[in-house]
């Protein structure tokens, strides 16, 4: 990162990613990376990147996010899942989570949350939610269904 002052400051991508996409936000305070690790269906992520930080960190704010998701369609309800593996799902979902767009400044962003679509999620593949995100906490300012989502 290289600031207007002259200054410069090495940051990490996490592990895996590729196909990396990054949005600053309006007022130039943090920039979202979108990325995956090669999965066709699965392993779309998000991480936030605060230029306050001195470590220049990738913030993963999307645990309440996924962890919403699991409980507006959950895992061990869906038909074609075995207990064990919707037990596994509703522990660490894994759901593809891509940052869409900033609000009007750095405090909020919004998200797309999908259940993979694969057979291996059985009934509730393909499912979408949209989510604002409080930066940093991840605490959701909003949610909106996929039809909701559709028209922000």
């Amino acid at each position: 990162l290289h600031a207007q002052d002259g200054t410069s400051r090495e940051g990490n991508f996490p592990n895996g990613f590729q196909d990396i996409d990054l949005l600053w936000s309006p007022d130039s305070n943090a920039f979202f990376v979108n990325g995956g690790n090669g999965g066709g269906y699965w392993g779309f992520f998000v991480y936030v990147y605060r230029i306050d930080d001195p470590a220049l960190e990738a913030h993963d704010i999307t645990g309440q996010a996924q962890q919403d998701l699991v409980k507006t369609f959950p895992p061990c309800k869906a038909s074609g899942l075995d207990r064990k593996t919707c037990e596994e799902i509703e522990k660490d979902p894994g759901y593809n989570i891509s940052g869409i767009n900033w609000s009007s400044s750095s405090s909020t962003l919004i998200v797309m949350a999908e259940v993979p679509c694969s057979g291996g999620m059985g009934g509730i593949m393909c499912q979408v939610m949209g989510y604002e995100l409080d930066v940093p906490t991840g605490k959701i300012v909003r949610r909106m269904s996929a039809r909701e989502f559709a028209r922000e």
